[in-house]
């Protein structure tokens, strides 16, 4: 309404009034006046307040869905396979419930789907190849392989004429990046890692010269290994002896083969700790037997079984036993993202009332938060579990309602994990989004 007309109906409900006292009648309701005139009046919807929270035009664009989880949109697949690096061939017989994500067949050569090599370095190439055989596996071990590989890149790098360093630099490190990610998903270490390697060379000045700038970037990275990674590891078990996570007695059960467990094992064990291992361990990569060769070499007592024989151990030993977990990331809502079987291991320690330890550095804590393994996963060749030697499935691509899901994570909630050993100390898992916050503050005043 603009002001005449305000004005106006202010005129109009004035004189409606004067007329109703000269002529001694009741004066009109005020929504009769503010009705609108004519035959046929429209009636007025009384405004309702927005809620922020609901998709509206100006913050449905917050709201959506990242492109590499809508791969059952044709638009937003035909979108990714044009920006990707690397041709990849669609899965022939992929998961309808997992249509949503990236289903690819496993490539025999990956060098030569690529569609300009000039743009990936020779050591971040082999670098992927290493990830798809997973030769390289493992939160730590590959973003370690990652930063050493794009400090070669920055070693390597030279500005074009008529641009900077912190300009252009960062599009060659996001190729490698897209190149990696096209093999397989980042996981949170690396996404950490990423970020803050972006953000150190955003904050070089352009009048330094580039051999002075690419020496601190590479000092920067040495910086963040040593300090985020391996300094990060030994606190993570420091802080869990100083808390007895490892007694006199105790029979510790791991899964897969974490370095962070691996390390915290051999501690307990260097100080005089008597206790037992017992290593679980499950297709298709079988971690577990790199773990058990390792931990018998030391003379630790050891003992290993396949995850579908977990529950026997559980009920023998519930009393002197406890459950050390590696974690691949710790979500914003206490969630454990770790290899697919850990949430099974972790669901029936709960049943036997056994306690469950996760080991987690804070570079690997992630702001998302995640209810399920379905939204988001990283979905591996389904040859890796077909048991070829049985020939129990020789042939299973030719059975059309047989498909075959080789996913490579699973989501633990909170509820059953009793503590999160970090460089915060021995933590209830949900305390996650106040450590994700004060990191978050911490690295804004240091920009500023």
């Amino acid at each position: 309404m603009t002001k005449a007309e305000r004005r106006a109906l202010q005129e109009q409900q004035r004189a409606a009034k004067a007329a109703a006292r000269q002529g001694g009648g009741a004066a009109p309701k005020r929504d009769a006046l503010n009705a609108p005139s004519g035959p046929n009046p429209a009636r007025r919807e009384p405004q309702r307040p927005t809620n922020p929270q609901t998709p509206t035009a100006s913050n449905r664009s917050s709201l959506r869905v990242a492109a590499t989880m809508r791969q059952d949109d044709p638009k937003a697949r035909s979108k990714i396979v044009k920006s990707q690096p690397v041709n990849r061939e669609l899965a022939q017989k992929p998961v309808p419930l997992f249509s949503h994500l990236p289903q690819y067949e496993k490539s025999e050569n990956i060098q030569a789907n690529l569609k300009k090599q000039e743009n990936i370095h020779p050591l971040v190439l082999t670098l992927g190849l290493r990830f798809a055989n997973m030769t390289i596996a493992g939160g730590n071990a590959r973003c370690v392989a990652m930063l050493l590989a794009f400090k070669q890149v920055i070693t390597d790098y030279s500005t074009p004429v008529g641009t900077s360093l912190p300009r252009h630099l960062p599009t060659i490190i996001n190729k490698q990046v897209d190149f990696l990610t096209t093999i397989r998903p980042l996981c949170a270490s690396m996404r950490t890692a990423v970020r803050e390697l972006k953000k150190k060379i955003s904050v070089v000045s352009p009048d330094v010269p580039d051999n002075d700038a690419k020496e601190l970037l590479c000092s920067q990275i040495d910086t963040f290994k040593s300090e985020r990674i391996e300094l990060a590891s030994r606190t993570v078990v420091e802080e869990a002896m100083k808390h007895h996570a490892i007694k006199d007695g105790d029979v510790i059960m791991t899964y897969g083969n974490s370095s962070t467990v691996t390390r915290l094992i051999l501690k307990a064990h260097s100080d005089g700790i008597k206790f037992e291992v017992v290593v679980v361990d499950g297709r298709p990569l079988h971690e577990g037997k790199a773990l058990l060769k390792a931990l018998t070499t030391t003379g630790i007592k050891c003992r290993g079984c396949l995850i579908s024989g977990i529950g026997k151990v559980m009920k023998d030993d519930a009393k002197r036993l406890k459950v050390i977990i590696g974690t691949s990331a710790l979500l914003a809502n206490g969630a454990i993202l770790g290899r697919v079987g850990t949430a099974s291991i972790c669901c029936l320690a709960k049943t036997y009332q056994i306690k469950v330890i996760a080991l987690c550095e804070s570079y690997k804590f992630s702001d998302e938060c995640r209810l399920d393994s379905f939204t988001w996963n990283e979905i591996g060749n389904p040859e890796d579990i077909v048991d070829t030697k049985s020939r129990t499935l020789d042939g299973w691509r030719r059975i059309e309602p047989l498909k075959i899901l080789n996913i490579h994570y699973d989501i633990t909630p909170s509820i059953y994990v009793e503590a999160v050993s970090s460089e915060y100390g021995l933590l209830p898992p949900t305390t996650s989004v106040s450590i994700i916050r004060e990191q978050a503050e911490k690295s804004q005043d240091q920009r500023i």
